[in-house]
């Protein structure tokens, strides 16, 4: 059966109140001081940028990717989650991007993030992949066709 959890509170469904995602990442509070992540972004033009030594974080119950150079931070506010296996499993329901001068929500058509809770590396359900302690592997997709992808350690955080 799985546990549920959500990104953060809300009331997803009128059959089950979701639980707080802070709460199931509160283990990852602990983390190991440096975090590690690559973005990779494809436009529709088939442009490609890639973002190496990103800084990835949960702060006050939402999920942030920030640049090394700290001028562009994705931030997820909001994702329903639930566990398959020790993998948490989230669909985002909103993204935020912030860059100087500007702050937007992606128009999301879809997207999965993939949470290691534990402090061992972790299979994915269904694949050979494996995510390693507190890693994290996130893919959107936009209305507009671009394809944001992040693989990383997530840096501990606040509640």
């Amino acid at each position: 059966m799985a546990r549920i959890a959500a990104f953060p509170i809300r009331l997803l469904t009128r059959a089950a109140a979701l639980l707080g995602f802070a709460a199931a990442l509160s283990a990852l509070l602990a983390a190991p001081a440096r975090a590690e992540g690559v973005v990779r972004i494809q436009q529709p033009s088939g442009k490609v940028e890639t973002y190496d030594d990103v800084k990835i974080q949960i702060l006050h119950d939402a999920l942030y990717v920030t640049s090394s150079d700290g001028k562009g931070t994705l931030i997820v506010t909001r994702a329903a989650c639930s566990y398959q296996g020790e993998i948490l499993v989230c669909f985002p329901l909103a993204v935020t991007l912030v860059q100087p001068g500007t702050t937007g929500a992606l128009d999301l058509k879809r997207g999965t993030i993939y949470s290691n809770m534990t402090g061992e590396n972790q299979r994915l359900p269904y694949s050979s992949t494996q995510l390693p302690p507190h890693g994290i592997l996130l893919s959107f997709t936009t209305q507009r066709g671009t394809y944001i992808n992040v693989n990383g350690v997530i840096d501990g955080g606040t509640k």
